[in-house]
């Protein structure tokens, strides 16, 4: 059997959790050819379960579904699969308890269901995860995601995305390590999705200001000094329009009433202060003209769409990307909408 390291580490933790509410767990390292099972689990009766172990960092409800469809592949009918995470949050339960899914929430539970056995109690926790197992600590992290995530089959190497985010060859392997442990990316640096994007999302906390105004189209020195980069959209730096404006653009199952203030991402704090100062503060959030908010990377801003030639939107689209992590925020109406969209070619569908 050939093991990723995460999912050793998950394995080793799964017998440390069945042992400790009293049953014989062991790791399997010799199996038959036809067989991956990573754990056999002893009953007091004699009789044993053969389990496979599948890691992830984070499960939600709205990866498990695309979770549990990459899992199933080659897993043998008389073989309980358990997933193994560092954090699986009450949805994700909720959909691999009605899956019939085992799992250990490495924060300290563990529900262990199959013939002769049903436990569903808390364990101790893992303590001293690391940021190791977190996979995207770190700016370095989250930039690294969003680069891996805007083409998911392309295989970029580490001197080419640290060009790319103007950061340290170092810095950017270390990252892939903590990714490759984290089970976020696989040995040929590809992103895991949706799981990757689920981490990224967990961390997407951009910051916004409501303005009062909003700017008008042309040249002019307020628009130069907002540095807006209407012109050479796709080669430029400048605002793009985000969320459920820019989800209606892109054909995402939205409904928004006429006349919604837009949402837009701005390069850096600099031009946001701007922005406030000749635009002006909204009153309130109800009586918004539109909202900007300050890139949480560089490539937000840096990797525009040009809608013009094929919809009715003057202003620079950012990535969908970039429009789906916005929409994940909203744990409600925004998830469900990213459940039924999927983005027309060249884009993909990460989520």
């Amino acid at each position: 059997m050939s093991t990723r390291p995460r999912d050793q580490g998950a394995a080793d933790a799964l017998v440390d959790a069945v042992s400790s509410v009293g049953l014989q767990a062991r790791v399997e390292p010799h199996v038959e050819a036809d067989r991956r099972d990573d754990i056999v689990v002893v009953l007091p009766t004699g009789e044993m379960i053969a389990v496979q172990v599948k890691s992830a960092s984070i499960v939600t409800s709205d990866s498990a579904p695309g979770q549990r469809r990459r899992w199933s592949e080659g897993l043998a009918g008389d073989v309980v699969g358990v997933v193994v995470a560092d954090r699986i949050t009450a949805g994700g339960r909720d959909d691999l308890n009605q899956a019939g899914w085992s799992w250990l929430d490495l924060r300290g539970h563990l529900r262990l269901t199959g013939p002769g056995v049903f436990v569903d109690t808390d364990v101790p926790a893992l303590t001293g995860p690391g940021p190791d197992r977190q996979g995207l600590d770190g700016r370095v992290g989250v930039e690294l995601a969003a680069l891996l995530l805007l083409d998911p089959t392309r295989r970029i190497g580490v001197r080419a995305a640290a060009a790319i985010l103007s950061r340290a060859p170092s810095s950017i392997s270390e990252t892939f390590t903590a990714m490759l442990t984290a089970g976020l990316v696989d040995s040929e640096r590809k992103p895991v999705v949706p799981d990757l994007f689920w981490a990224l999302a967990e961390r997407w906390r951009p910051v916004g200001h409501d303005l009062a105004s909003i700017p008008g189209p042309g040249p002019g020195r307020d628009n130069d000094a907002l540095r807006l980069g209407l012109d050479d959209v796709e080669s430029t730096l400048g605002w793009a329009l985000t969320d459920t404006v820019a989800a209606s653009v892109y054909g995402a199952p939205v409904s928004m009433r006429s006349g919604h203030p837009p949402d837009f991402y701005v390069p850096d704090q600099t031009t946001a202060r701007r922005a406030l100062h000749l635009l002006g503060p909204a009153v309130s959030a109800s009586s918004r003209a539109c909202r900007v908010r300050v890139a949480p990377v560089p490539l937000v801003c840096d990797r525009r769409v040009d809608a013009t030639s094929w919809a009715r939107e003057p202003w620079p689209l950012a990535n969908p990307l970039f429009v789906a992590l916005d929409l994940a925020q909203d744990p409600g109406r925004g998830r469900e909408i990213l459940q039924a969209w999927t983005p027309a070619r060249p884009w993909n569908r990460v989520w």
